[in-house]
């Protein structure tokens, strides 16, 4: 049997966490920011070469938007709970 004690948190290294946890998250959202940048520019480039019509080009922006908000509200959620957890 192996025995770790370990130190209660603090409510200083508690706030640290949360920084921590906060700019993670931001730097999540803006990879995905990133990421729908570059499909979106992907979806023109298709349009303007007649790989897709102008009404495919809206429906994959309106999709894209979709998938981006769902895992917003996923990254949004998952900070939340361990807010809560470190609380």
């Amino acid at each position: 049997i192996i025995r770790l004690s370990l130190p209660l948190l603090t409510e200083e290294y508690r706030q640290v966490l949360i920084k921590i946890l906060n700019e993670k998250a931001e730097q999540t959202r803006k990879t995905i920011r990133h990421w729908r940048e570059d499909a979106w520019n992907e979806i023109q480039r298709n349009e303007k070469e007649k790989k897709m019509s102008e009404d495919d080009k809206f429906r994959g922006k309106d999709e894209l938007q979709k998938l981006v908000d769902d895992y917003t509200e996923k990254i949004k959620s998952l900070v939340e709970k361990k807010k809560n957890e470190l609380v």
